[in-house]
């Protein structure tokens, strides 16, 4: 781990010197350095080909492995609790104590083209990422000698990762460059493809996915994805697209294979081993558990946490809702109370268990997706029944709260219990409440009274003008220029 610590730290380096896409050798040195608790390649980095990275199954688990230590390494990045705070902030669940951090930008939703969160933390993880997602997918189809159940499995993982980083880039910037090779000279002048393009190509990723994968984990707990992660990312993305028949049918394929379970505890969702999560990610930072636990939580008795949960968060629960007391936090500075997001309560720990690993994908927002895919069908009972599955996990034993909703509502008042229901059961969760009001067409209404100068194009973040510098063939999203 020391080795992937320097490594990754020259990574950085990089990324503020110059474009992501001249990382790629950087990236590939990470794959053969980065093979953590699994297998170890044992070649000298400086030695080390694309060849010998997919030579034998051993050096090809590696690759995929160290795609996810450098993941957990890469800090707050897009897909490892960057999207919950950048989403949080600009939507109007979090605020930021820090109101010189870059963070605080996104909080007032006037990102600057220069912000060095919007550049390195998000755009430039995220193509580091696809970049070692390509080499891995084209490493891997070339290989010869690899078992070939093993080569499913890794190439069905490199692309679920593809795929979803891609879905976070689309969700946040708009249309984006589409790279799906590791030829950066192409890379380094390729322009922004449509958001239609985008979610076609991460369509046929999760469809490959899916059929590569296993139902069966490859991994001790499920630390690594399998085929129900590609149906819960496939079930999103339906959703996101306004195919409700398939967003349906992929988040019932999750449902019901019946190895999944909503954790009667609510402290029990986000602890390593939850019977909820479809696929956790282990963090790989010694005395850290996840990202967004560090970010939040601040031990220190006379420090106010650095992301505050707003008051139209706090007053979103309903009377007795458990889900307010076990997931947002209360602390006391000089007198004054701070409430902040607590579904992870580790910051850090001296420690080398590891508690908490952080969730990609659970099984509560699969009954969302399912409730509203079918409510949006005209099946409003049917999706009301999932939108009381999660109350009644929620409520417990206590009946006199979060009573069951009636189905025998219109579909306007179907869709405000849905948005009400994911806006609590998934606060600071994923960028979840960034995105929702921006497909059910709310954030004008909800945020225009509360951001100071907000603007219709602040649902999107701009370009970071450091690419568009490089590559000439980038356009700027509107309100940026």
């Amino acid at each position: 781990m020391h080795t992937i610590n320097k490594l990754l730290l020259i990574i950085r380096k990089l990324f503020i010197l110059t474009s992501p896409i001249c990382v790629l050798s950087a990236c590939i040195i990470i794959f053969s350095c980065a093979c953590n608790k699994f297998a170890d390649v044992g070649d000298p980095a400086t030695k080390i080909t694309t060849e010998q990275l997919f030579k034998d199954d051993a050096s090809a688990t590696s690759s995929i492995l160290g795609i996810y230590s450098a993941l957990s390494a890469y800090g707050l990045n897009i897909i490892g609790g960057g999207a919950t705070v950048c989403g949080s902030l600009t939507a109007d669940e979090l605020t930021c104590t820090n109101p010189t951090s870059d963070y605080a930008e996104f909080q007032n939703n006037a990102i600057s083209t220069t912000n060095f969160v919007n550049q390195y933390k998000l755009w430039s993880v995220a193509y580091t990422i696809i970049y070692q997602t390509n080499i891995c997918v084209e490493g891997l189809s070339n290989s010869t000698n690899l078992t070939p159940a093993l080569k499913k499995q890794l190439l069905g993982e490199a692309k679920l990762v593809r795929s979803l980083t891609y879905f976070y880039l689309v969700q946040l910037f708009g249309g984006v460059p589409l790279i799906t090779q590791s030829d950066y000279h192409q890379a380094a002048i390729k322009g922004r493809s449509q958001p239609s393009e985008v979610y076609d190509f991460i369509i046929s990723d999760l469809t490959d996915a899916k059929g590569l994968l296993s139902a069966a984990y490859p991994s001790a707990g499920r630390l690594r994805p399998n085929s129900y992660t590609a149906s819960a990312l496939l079930a999103k993305v339906y959703l996101y697209t306004n195919n409700w028949q398939l967003a349906e049918k992929e988040a019932n394929n999750v449902i019901s294979a019946n190895i999944y379970k909503l954790e009667p505890d609510l402290n029990q969702v986000f602890l390593a081993g939850s019977k909820e999560a479809i696929w956790q990610l282990q963090s790989v930072a010694a005395g850290s558990n996840t990202g967004e636990g560090s970010a939040f939580v601040n031990p220190d008795a006379d420090v106010m946490p650095g992301y505050l949960v707003t008051d139209k968060l706090l007053n979103s629960f309903e009377v007795g809702d458990p889900r307010k007391i076990a997931w947002i936090g209360s602390k006391a500075v000089n007198g004054q109370s701070y409430y902040f997001p607590y579904k992870y309560k580790v910051a850090s720990s001296a420690s080398t268990t590891i508690t908490e690993n952080y969730v990609m994908f659970r099984l509560a927002e699969q009954y969302l997706i399912r409730a509203e895919a079918a409510i949006r069908q005209g099946k409003i009972p049917a999706g009301i029944s999932d939108l009381n599955i999660l109350r009644s996990r929620a409520r417990g034993n206590d009946t006199s709260i979060l009573r069951d909703i009636t189905t025998n509502q219109n579909m306007d008042d179907a869709l405000k219990a849905i948005l009400q229901e994911r806006q609590v059961e998934l606060m600071a969760e994923w960028g979840n409440r960034w995105c929702d009001l921006k497909r059910f067409n709310k954030a004008r209404l909800v945020l225009q009274s509360i951001k100071p100068g907000w603007k219709d194009t602040d649902t999107l973040y701009p370009i970071p003008d450091q690419e568009m510098r490089l590559n000439k063939n980038l356009t700027q999203n509107n309100g940026y220029n």
